[in-house]
């Protein structure tokens, strides 16, 4: 995908920033620009969100929405750290080479290198920012690397740092989690509230200055069992256990809206929320019955939710909006908000979604196709239809705003039905310049078994 050249601030951009920027060569003066808070839910699609039409109720990102702008169609990869190292990077699986699952932690390697990549962290803290990771990693191993946060662009970070090899209390992530905070690792009595408390207090404790919050949340992914909300009526049954925990994890994130209302930062901050892959639970949309997505090579395994509340940008909240994102165009919105400069030399494959959010007409500054791989498989889509590289071809949506064949009953990849040939041939185009799959991004990185 051609990279944008050059990240400019929008005029309604612009108006939101108030005072010019100013740099010293040895320190970087900022102005009132935006603060970035990045809210990623682990395992669980939009068919737990009451706003995207789930039976489940999930009041608090309800108001997200209510306050923001919906996102009717994002997508991300199927699985949890492919998802990530897409985020972080601003690339293609194919390209960064993490194409499956790999827990660092627990099975060895070398991680996400930071001599190879540069996170969008590192980039936005090099334009005056203060970074923060709070929740889970996974692609290093911080014992073996303690540096490894940092070197990645974070100057503080409150996480679980992934089930470690030989360190059988490190498994523990919800009661009893095992939690380290800028270096320091302790047993606490419930990880999420630890780790929650810490994404509020570092709101409060940067409120005079930009700052940047990268906030992979635990919940709502296994172990399943209770929360502090239901544990002296523990649930008996892992549909009910993650429902629980989907409750939770809605009230972690209202406590850190209203840290950021009441510190004042409302208006000056851009909160998004979302999720690393489909649902690990089957749920319901719009009243019917919808299917479990995680690890699923389809539209609902990789068809998360995405809500940005940003009142200075978002025209007019509580809309949702047909435009499309995928995650690799986290990276250039990020860098685009915070002023910073895109890296030199570094391939990145998204779009800044700043013209999106501040209701840009311009249709050639969106997205017109969206892309997502988990190992050999590659799947593209547009506002319509999805085609994938083993002769799958859908209607996901039928243009009206009506849902088409979401749950990809009916292949259409032989039809010569009106216009699928040259829809499907649009699509095919798009698979047909990707390169092929770059090499393991790390010795002892299993190839994908498909």
């Amino acid at each position: 995908m051609k990279r944008s050249t050059c990240i400019t601030l929008s005029l309604l951009l612009a108006s939101f920033l108030c005072t010019q920027e100013t740099r010293a060569s040895s320190n970087v003066q900022v102005s009132k620009r935006p603060n970035i808070i990045f809210v990623m839910v682990d395992d669980m699609g939009r068919d737990w969100i009451s706003c995207y039409g789930a039976k489940h109720q999930t009041p608090n990102i309800d108001r997200l929405a209510k306050e923001g702008l919906r996102y009717e169609t994002a997508w991300c990869n199927p699985i949890c750290t492919p998802t990530r190292v897409t985020l972080l990077t601003g690339q293609y699986a194919f390209r960064h080479g993490w194409t499956h699952h790999y827990d660092v932690a627990r099975k060895g390697g070398d991680g996400l290198k930071w001599t190879s990549f540069t996170t969008f962290a590192r980039v936005v803290r090099s334009a005056g920012y203060r970074t923060a990771i709070a929740g889970k990693w996974q692609i290093n191993n911080l014992r073996r690397q303690p540096d490894a946060l940092n070197q990645h662009g974070f100057d503080e970070h409150c996480v679980w740092p992934g089930a470690e090899q030989g360190f059988p209390e490190t498994e523990e992530r919800y009661f009893k989690g095992y939690i380290m905070t800028n270096g320091r690792r302790e047993t606490v009595s419930y990880g999420p509230d630890t780790i929650n408390d810490f994404a509020c207090d570092f709101v409060r404790r940067h409120k005079d200055r930009p700052f940047l919050l990268y906030y992979p949340m635990l919940l709502t992914h296994g172990p399943f069992g209770a929360t502090p909300l239901n544990k002296d009526n523990p649930p008996q049954d892992k549909a009910t256990s993650y429902a629980g925990y989907v409750t939770y994890m809605d009230r972690l994130v209202g406590q850190l809206v209203d840290a950021v209302d009441k510190a004042g930062l409302k208006q000056n901050t851009v909160f998004i929320f979302t999720g690393d892959n489909g649902s690990s639970s089957p749920g319901t949309l719009d009243g019917k019955p919808y299917k479990k997505g995680k690890g699923q090579k389809a539209d609902w395994g990789v068809h998360v939710p995405f809500i940005v509340r940003a009142p200075s940008l978002v025209p007019q909240p509580g809309l949702a909006t047909r435009d499309m994102v995928d995650f690799t165009d986290l990276y250039p919105t990020f860098v685009e908000l915070s002023g910073a400069k895109l890296p030199a030399n570094v391939p990145l494959d998204g779009k800044s979604l700043v013209p999106s959010i501040t209701g840009d007409d311009d249709p050639f500054k969106k997205r017109n196709w969206i892309y997502s791989q988990v190992g050999t498989f590659r799947m593209v889509r547009d506002w319509q239809y999805l085609l994938d590289n083993q002769e799958g071809f859908y209607l996901i949506s039928t243009g009206n705003g009506n849902a088409g064949d979401l749950l990809q009953t009916k292949n259409l990849f032989i039809s010569q039905e009106r216009v699928i040939p040259g829809r499907r041939a649009r699509l095919q185009k798009i698979l047909d310049r990707f390169p092929p799959n770059a090499g393991p991004p790390f010795d002892g990185f299993e190839p994908a078994k498909d």
